[in-house]
């Protein structure tokens, strides 16, 4: 298989393609966009592939030629008879709500090779939009993120060269600590993370003042909420081990508690599991398809190609390819538990499995064993999952699906053991099984059968069932998505509650914000990841330019810093168009939250569909995730309770917020080198 380019960047005959955005038509809702095949192959023997997760998924006729879905989020161009040297392709789809959303991995097939094209794109002019208005104030040494509960400032100085021996003190609550600067510097904490958090203000303490020089004071402070966490997904595109750490450095300077690490899905499996090397030789790679011989397009050594289109397995520059080694992950681990920060570890199932079923297919056809399955040959169910998969669902009727679950559990227990670290959880995903998977399996049909059952839907019941005997026999808690705890017998449902670490509630919209409080109530250890606040993957703005989704949403520093754990319904307060909300009456009529304590947590999430690079990764998180872990360390500001969204009492708290990013979150971003969305 041949990779690059036919010749030069600027050889005459380069074949290369022009994508161009369509306007928008009013009264069908739908543009015009062009592709271009500047210099294409004579004939019409050859295609243009491409990936895009935006191109309807029906056939798109078009001048010149059509475009399909192959699968997932891989397409092909099939041209008409080609009149002059370029050919031209006009086809009607969406308007392009982000110019990051355009087609890219351009891929000519033709004559039995395989070549990467360059591409260009003409956009159309579009409107900036502006961020929200703040005043910047003065702020104070002591002015960082999260704000410290209790500042009680002196006169005179302190002179701090290094952190001074912490004094333990009972009778407090976690995290708890206390720093007295009164000519001396005199640490008091509840315990190691209490510690550890002192430390990290007085870093605070001195980068803001510029040096060692500190104004006496004394400050107390603890953290609201036990889980404070970001979820890095790294199956979709991902992110190299150094980068990873440097991340934990940056969570470590919020105080951050939990770094959740969403390694397996669709698109990847990105950890290395030893007694399966194909989960990563196969599952952490994308290469264009081989031909088998019927003419059809086999995964028979690697993925196939996902966001960016990548087709060159080898190339580790690209982060369609990678993973993490147990000698990385287990430096991770010991890493973030030198901060203070716990690992939790999640492959997601029984749906977004799609890597580890194709690549234990491989394992299979490699040893000859069976015995570790997640798919079944005669299993002829249609279903196509929310990010256009046909064949993502493991078989949850299947002995070999558990056997399989089983090596991963035992191997990251040993992880953890061998790093010296906790295992808080295994999260084990839980979410977006689509329907129809299952229908047509014969060995789903045989359990229903044999349990007397007519709805397919049981069969989650099932299969967490199943894995909670793997857990429960092993010691270790278990967490998912929202969706884990959902649609359960009853019996499945309290017994899961036993074992659950924790919940991620994260479509807290439409309809839906009333799960957290509803299952908080009903004993679920519930962990805010409200995609309305906490999704950092969502574009800043609407502004074309910006990177990000924004099927939820937008969400900005200050929606993230709206959050309000104990009053989720008012947790947003201006619109996606920036018009301010109604917010007094929004909780009337809905549930109302009476098991506070169990409200543990708030999690930022990235997801990564549109991330290609670590400078991705940082400028979606910083500063937007400011907001989160603001809210996850003071769960009830001042504020909480006004009945107007630009109250003053709000208004004056977003200034002085906004005033320490700038002032001083922005300035440690540089320090650090990394990139971050600064105001526009």
């Amino acid at each position: 298989m041949l990779f690059g380019l036919f010749c030069l960047t600027g050889c005459k005959d380069e074949v290369r393609v022009i994508w161009t955005e369509g306007e928008a038509d009013p009264a069908t809702g739908k543009a015009i966009h062009t592709l271009t095949v500047v210099n294409a192959p004579e004939g019409t023997d050859w295609k243009i592939w491409l990936a895009s997760n935006y191109i309807s998924q029906s056939a798109k006729e078009g001048t010149g030629g059509k475009i399909e879905m192959h699968h997932g989020c891989w397409f092909v161009m099939t041209p008409y008879e080609r009149t002059g040297k370029d050919l031209v392709v006009q086809y009607a789809d969406s308007p392009l709500q982000r110019h990051c959303w355009a087609p890219e991995g351009f891929v000519l097939e033709h004559n039995g090779k395989v070549t990467e094209l360059e591409a260009e794109y003409v956009f159309l002019p579009s409107e900036r939009i502006p961020d929200f208005p703040y005043n910047q104030i003065e702020t104070q040494v002591w002015d960082m993120i999260p704000s410290l509960k209790k500042v009680e400032p002196a006169e005179g100085v302190t002179v701090v060269e290094a952190m001074p021996e912490v004094t333990f003190v009972e009778s407090q609550m976690p995290g708890w600590y206390r720093i007295t600067l009164d000519g001396n510097c005199k640490v008091e904490a509840a315990d190691e993370d209490g510690a550890i958090y002192a430390k990290v203000t007085i870093d605070n303490l001195r980068r803001n003042a510029g040096g060692n020089e500190l104004p006496n004071l004394v400050i107390e402070d603890w953290p609201d909420l036990g889980y404070r966490g970001l979820m890095l997904d790294i199956s979709r595109n991902f992110t190299t081990k150094d980068n990873i750490l440097k991340l934990i450095d940056l969570l470590a300077h919020y105080k951050v508690s939990v770094f959740h690490l969403h390694f397996g899905d669709d698109e990847g499996w990105r950890l290395d599991i030893e007694k399966f090397p194909e989960l990563t030789a196969y599952g952490a790679h994308h290469a264009f398809p081989e031909k088998n011989a019927e003419g059809e397009y086999i995964e028979t050594e690697y993925l196939i190609p996902s966001y960016n289109g990548s087709v060159d397995p080898s190339d580790i520059s690209s982060s369609a390819n990678g993973y993490l080694t147990k000698a990385d992950y287990i430096e991770i681990l010991k890493y973030a538990w030198e901060r203070r920060i716990k690992v939790i570890p999640e492959f997601d199932t029984p749906g977004h499995s799609r890597a580890a079923i194709k690549a234990m297919e491989a394992y299979a056809r490699r040893t000859g064993d069976t015995g570790y399955l997640l798919s079944e040959p005669e299993d002829e169910s249609k279903y196509m999952s929310v990010q256009h998969y046909r064949d993502n669902a493991l078989n949850v009727a299947l002995p070999s699906t558990y056997r399989f679950i089983e090596v991963v559990f035992d191997e990251l227990i040993a992880y953890h053991k061998e790093a010296g670290v906790p295992l808080p959880a295994i999260h084990i995903g839980g979410d977006e099984v689509p329907g129809g998977a299952w229908i047509d399996s014969p060995s789903c049909q045989k359990v229903m059968k044999e349990r007397g059952w007519d709805n397919i839907e049981l069969l989650k019941s099932y299969y967490i069932e199943n894995v909670l005997n793997i857990a429960e026999a092993r010691g270790v808690k278990i967490s998912g998505w929202q969706e884990l705890v959902m649609d359960l017998e009853d019996h499945v449902y309290e017994r899961l509650k036993k074992n659950l670490y924790s919940v991620n509630f994260w479509h807290t919209g439409s309809g839906q914000e009333e799960y957290p409080y509803a299952y908080a109530n009903d004993g679920v250890p519930a962990i805010l990841s409200n995609m309305t606040n906490t999704y950092v993957d969502f574009a800043y703005t609407p502004d074309k330019t910006e990177r990000g989704l924004s099927w939820g949403g937008f969400v900005d520093e200050r929606r993230s810093f709206s959050l309000l754990p104990y009053d989720i319904y008012r947790s947003v307060r201006w619109d996606d168009n920036g018009r301010m909300r109604e917010i007094a009456g929004l909780p009337e009529g809905k549930t109302v939250l009476e098991a506070k304590e169990n409200i543990v947590g708030v999690q930022a999430q990235l997801w990564t569909e549109t991330v290609r690079n670590f400078d991705h990764v940082t400028y979606y998180i910083f500063p937007k995730v400011c907001g989160v872990f603001e809210r996850a360390w003071n769960a009830s500001p001042e504020w909480e309770g006004t009945l107007e969204a630009d109250d003053p009492a709000f208004l004056s708290a977003l200034d002085r917020y906004y005033s320490t990013i700038v002032s001083r979150e922005m300035p440690y971003y540089d320090q650090m080198q990394i990139n971050y969305r600064n105001r526009r």
